[in-house]
Protein backbone atom coordinates (compact mmCIF):
# COMPACT_ATOMS: atom_id res chain seq x y z
CA UNK A 1 0.00 0.00 0.00
CA UNK A 2 1.32 3.42 -0.96
CA UNK A 3 2.01 5.92 1.80
CA UNK A 4 -0.20 9.03 1.81
CA UNK A 5 1.72 12.07 0.53
CA UNK A 6 1.63 13.69 4.00
CA UNK A 7 3.36 10.70 5.59
CA UNK A 8 5.91 10.43 2.80
CA UNK A 9 6.75 14.13 3.05
CA UNK A 10 7.25 13.87 6.83
CA UNK A 11 9.75 11.11 6.13
CA UNK A 12 11.50 13.26 3.53
CA UNK A 13 11.85 16.09 6.06
CA UNK A 14 13.33 13.66 8.57
CA UNK A 15 15.84 12.42 5.99
CA UNK A 16 16.86 15.92 4.95
CA UNK A 17 17.20 16.99 8.58
CA UNK A 18 19.44 14.03 9.35
CA UNK A 19 21.54 14.21 6.20
CA UNK A 20 21.41 18.00 5.77
CA UNK A 21 21.79 17.69 1.98
CA UNK A 22 20.21 15.00 -0.18
CA UNK A 23 19.75 14.52 -3.92
CA UNK A 24 16.31 13.57 -5.24
CA UNK A 25 17.71 10.29 -6.55
CA UNK A 26 18.97 9.42 -3.06
CA UNK A 27 15.56 10.14 -1.55
CA UNK A 28 13.79 8.12 -4.26
CA UNK A 29 16.06 5.15 -3.63
CA UNK A 30 15.68 5.26 0.15
CA UNK A 31 11.91 5.56 -0.03
CA UNK A 32 11.33 3.25 -3.03
CA UNK A 33 9.38 5.83 -5.01
CA UNK A 34 9.89 7.43 -8.41
CA UNK A 35 12.01 10.48 -9.04
CA UNK A 36 8.92 12.33 -10.27
CA UNK A 37 7.14 11.63 -6.98
CA UNK A 38 10.11 13.00 -5.05
CA UNK A 39 10.22 16.08 -7.27
CA UNK A 40 6.54 16.82 -6.55
CA UNK A 41 7.08 16.27 -2.84
CA UNK A 42 10.09 18.60 -2.73
CA UNK A 43 8.18 21.32 -4.57
CA UNK A 44 5.29 21.02 -2.10
CA UNK A 45 7.63 21.14 0.90
CA UNK A 46 9.43 24.18 -0.49
CA UNK A 47 6.12 25.98 -1.01
CA UNK A 48 5.26 25.34 2.62
CA UNK A 49 8.67 26.67 3.73
CA UNK A 50 9.74 23.40 5.31
CA UNK A 51 12.82 22.85 3.14
CA UNK A 52 14.85 24.62 0.49
CA UNK A 53 15.57 23.18 -2.92
CA UNK A 54 18.99 24.04 -4.33
CA UNK A 55 20.78 22.90 -7.46
CA UNK A 56 20.96 19.12 -7.33
CA UNK A 57 19.24 18.56 -4.01
CA UNK A 58 17.40 19.74 -0.93
CA UNK A 59 18.43 21.18 2.42
CA UNK A 60 16.64 22.42 5.55
CA UNK A 61 15.41 26.04 5.35
CA UNK A 62 17.77 28.82 6.36
CA UNK A 63 17.49 29.88 10.00
CA UNK A 64 18.94 33.31 10.70
CA UNK A 65 20.65 34.04 14.01
CA UNK A 66 20.65 37.71 14.93
CA UNK A 67 22.71 37.80 18.13
CA UNK A 68 26.33 36.92 18.77
CA UNK A 69 27.44 35.25 22.01
CA UNK A 70 29.77 37.47 24.00
CA UNK A 71 33.50 37.10 23.64
CA UNK A 72 34.00 35.52 27.08
CA UNK A 73 31.70 32.64 26.18
CA UNK A 74 33.05 32.24 22.65
CA UNK A 75 36.63 32.02 23.90
CA UNK A 76 35.73 28.93 25.96
CA UNK A 77 33.91 27.06 23.19
CA UNK A 78 35.49 24.32 21.03
CA UNK A 79 39.14 24.89 22.02
CA UNK A 80 40.43 21.68 20.44
CA UNK A 81 38.55 22.28 17.20
CA UNK A 82 39.93 25.82 16.98
CA UNK A 83 43.47 24.52 17.51
CA UNK A 84 42.94 22.07 14.64
CA UNK A 85 41.70 24.83 12.38
CA UNK A 86 44.49 27.20 13.37
CA UNK A 87 47.16 24.60 12.64
CA UNK A 88 45.58 23.71 9.29
CA UNK A 89 45.37 27.36 8.23
CA UNK A 90 48.93 28.10 9.30
CA UNK A 91 50.16 25.10 7.30
CA UNK A 92 48.91 26.75 4.10
CA UNK A 93 51.14 29.79 4.56
CA UNK A 94 54.66 30.28 3.18
CA UNK A 95 57.18 31.87 5.53
CA UNK A 96 57.39 35.19 3.64
CA UNK A 97 53.69 35.64 2.84
CA UNK A 98 51.55 38.66 3.60
CA UNK A 99 48.40 37.78 5.55
CA UNK A 100 45.23 39.51 6.63
CA UNK A 101 44.04 38.03 9.92
CA UNK A 102 40.49 39.03 10.72
CA UNK A 103 38.86 38.85 14.14
CA UNK A 104 37.54 36.03 16.29
CA UNK A 105 38.80 33.29 18.55
CA UNK A 106 39.34 30.84 15.68
CA UNK A 107 41.49 33.37 13.82
CA UNK A 108 43.44 33.90 17.03
CA UNK A 109 44.23 30.18 17.01
CA UNK A 110 45.70 30.59 13.51
CA UNK A 111 47.92 33.41 14.75
CA UNK A 112 49.22 31.20 17.56
CA UNK A 113 49.91 28.40 15.08
CA UNK A 114 52.03 30.39 12.63
CA UNK A 115 55.35 28.66 12.13
CA UNK A 116 58.33 29.78 14.20
CA UNK A 117 60.07 30.40 10.87
CA UNK A 118 57.34 32.70 9.56
CA UNK A 119 58.83 36.12 8.81
CA UNK A 120 56.19 37.66 6.60
CA UNK A 121 53.68 40.47 7.13
CA UNK A 122 50.51 40.22 9.21
CA UNK A 123 47.79 42.86 9.08
CA UNK A 124 44.99 42.55 11.61
CA UNK A 125 42.17 44.48 13.24
CA UNK A 126 42.27 42.15 16.25
CA UNK A 127 44.03 43.52 19.30
CA UNK A 128 44.31 39.93 20.57
CA UNK A 129 46.07 38.76 17.41
CA UNK A 130 48.35 41.76 17.75
CA UNK A 131 49.19 40.73 21.30
CA UNK A 132 49.83 37.12 20.27
CA UNK A 133 52.35 38.16 17.61
CA UNK A 134 53.82 41.22 19.32
CA UNK A 135 56.79 39.32 20.80
CA UNK A 136 57.88 37.86 17.45
CA UNK A 137 60.32 40.43 16.00
CA UNK A 138 60.71 38.50 12.75
CA UNK A 139 57.02 39.12 11.96
CA UNK A 140 56.23 42.50 10.39
CA UNK A 141 53.04 43.22 12.31
CA UNK A 142 50.46 45.90 11.58
CA UNK A 143 47.53 46.37 13.94
CA UNK A 144 44.88 48.50 12.27
CA UNK A 145 44.04 51.69 14.07
CA UNK A 146 40.49 52.90 14.49
CA UNK A 147 37.70 52.84 16.99
CA UNK A 148 37.75 49.89 19.39
CA UNK A 149 34.61 47.74 19.41
CA UNK A 150 33.59 47.52 23.05
CA UNK A 151 34.08 44.07 24.57
CA UNK A 152 35.48 42.55 21.38
CA UNK A 153 39.13 43.72 21.32
CA UNK A 154 38.79 44.71 17.65
CA UNK A 155 39.11 47.92 15.67
CA UNK A 156 36.90 49.29 12.92
CA UNK A 157 35.91 52.44 11.08
CA UNK A 158 37.31 54.65 8.30
CA UNK A 159 40.85 54.73 9.71
CA UNK A 160 41.03 50.93 9.78
CA UNK A 161 39.56 50.64 6.29
CA UNK A 162 42.04 53.18 4.90
CA UNK A 163 44.92 51.11 6.25
CA UNK A 164 43.54 47.88 4.74
CA UNK A 165 43.46 49.61 1.34
CA UNK A 166 47.20 50.29 1.55
CA UNK A 167 48.07 46.55 1.52
CA UNK A 168 47.88 43.68 -0.93
CA UNK A 169 47.99 40.25 0.70
CA UNK A 170 48.56 36.66 -0.35
CA UNK A 171 45.93 35.45 2.10
CA UNK A 172 42.93 36.63 4.05
CA UNK A 173 41.86 34.36 6.90
CA UNK A 174 38.42 35.41 8.08
CA UNK A 175 36.24 34.47 11.01
CA UNK A 176 32.55 33.82 10.47
CA UNK A 177 29.18 34.13 12.11
CA UNK A 178 28.01 31.51 9.65
CA UNK A 179 28.79 29.94 6.28
CA UNK A 180 25.99 28.53 4.15
CA UNK A 181 25.81 27.36 0.53
CA UNK A 182 22.82 29.61 -0.13
CA UNK A 183 23.49 32.63 2.11
CA UNK A 184 27.29 32.69 1.71
CA UNK A 185 29.53 34.16 4.41
CA UNK A 186 27.61 36.01 7.11
CA UNK A 187 28.40 37.78 10.37
CA UNK A 188 26.83 39.94 13.07
CA UNK A 189 28.55 43.33 13.19
CA UNK A 190 28.32 45.80 10.32
CA UNK A 191 31.70 47.20 11.40
CA UNK A 192 33.36 43.79 11.05
CA UNK A 193 31.57 43.12 7.75
CA UNK A 194 33.05 46.21 6.09
CA UNK A 195 36.59 45.19 6.98
CA UNK A 196 36.06 41.58 5.91
CA UNK A 197 34.76 42.72 2.53
CA UNK A 198 37.79 44.93 1.95
CA UNK A 199 40.23 42.21 3.06
CA UNK A 200 38.62 39.88 0.52
CA UNK A 201 39.07 42.50 -2.19
CA UNK A 202 42.72 43.11 -1.31
CA UNK A 203 43.89 39.50 -1.01
CA UNK A 204 44.74 36.87 -3.61
CA UNK A 205 43.08 34.04 -1.67
CA UNK A 206 40.43 34.15 1.04
CA UNK A 207 39.70 31.28 3.40
CA UNK A 208 37.04 31.23 6.08
CA UNK A 209 38.07 29.68 9.41
CA UNK A 210 34.99 28.14 10.98
CA UNK A 211 34.26 25.39 13.49
CA UNK A 212 31.86 22.78 12.18
CA UNK A 213 28.79 24.11 13.96
CA UNK A 214 29.02 27.35 11.93
CA UNK A 215 28.65 25.48 8.64
CA UNK A 216 25.05 25.86 7.56
CA UNK A 217 24.46 28.69 10.03
CA UNK A 218 23.31 32.10 8.78
CA UNK A 219 24.05 35.27 10.76
CA UNK A 220 22.09 38.45 10.27
CA UNK A 221 24.55 40.39 8.06
CA UNK A 222 25.75 39.32 4.61
CA UNK A 223 29.50 39.52 3.94
CA UNK A 224 29.84 37.88 0.52
CA UNK A 225 28.66 35.08 -1.73
CA UNK A 226 30.63 31.85 -1.89
CA UNK A 227 32.19 32.69 -5.25
CA UNK A 228 34.16 35.50 -3.60
CA UNK A 229 36.14 33.15 -1.35
CA UNK A 230 38.53 30.33 -2.20
CA UNK A 231 37.77 27.91 0.58
CA UNK A 232 37.08 26.93 4.16
CA UNK A 233 39.19 25.52 6.96
CA UNK A 234 37.16 23.59 9.51
CA UNK A 235 37.67 20.91 12.16
CA UNK A 236 37.74 17.12 11.99
CA UNK A 237 34.26 16.78 13.52
CA UNK A 238 32.47 18.95 10.97
CA UNK A 239 29.44 17.43 9.25
CA UNK A 240 30.42 15.46 6.15
CA UNK A 241 27.14 16.47 4.50
CA UNK A 242 27.82 20.17 5.09
CA UNK A 243 31.37 19.77 3.78
CA UNK A 244 30.13 17.99 0.67
CA UNK A 245 27.61 20.74 0.00
CA UNK A 246 30.37 23.38 0.20
CA UNK A 247 32.65 21.38 -2.08
CA UNK A 248 29.81 20.86 -4.55
CA UNK A 249 29.41 24.64 -4.52
CA UNK A 250 33.02 24.99 -5.69
CA UNK A 251 34.93 25.67 -2.46
CA UNK A 252 38.11 24.01 -1.27
CA UNK A 253 37.55 22.58 2.19
CA UNK A 254 40.39 21.67 4.54
CA UNK A 255 39.83 19.79 7.78
CA UNK A 256 42.36 19.97 10.59
CA UNK A 257 43.16 17.19 13.00
CA UNK A 258 45.13 14.80 10.80
CA UNK A 259 48.77 14.61 11.95
CA UNK A 260 51.21 15.61 9.23
CA UNK A 261 48.66 16.37 6.56
CA UNK A 262 45.48 18.18 5.74
CA UNK A 263 42.31 16.44 4.70
CA UNK A 264 40.79 17.78 1.49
Amino acid sequence: MKEPPEVRRRRILELVSEGEFLRPADIASMMSVSGETVRRDLMALERSGELKRIHGGAMPPVKVTDSEPDRANRSMENPREKEEIGAAAAALVEDADTIFLDVGTTVEAAARALSATFHGIVITNSLVVGSILSDRPQVELYVLGGRVRAGEMTTYGPDALAQVRSFNANWAFLGAGGLDVRAGLTDYSSEDVAIKQLMIEKSAKTYVLAVGDKLGRVAVRHVCDLDEIRGVVTDSKASSARIKALRDAGLEVFQGGNPGELSW
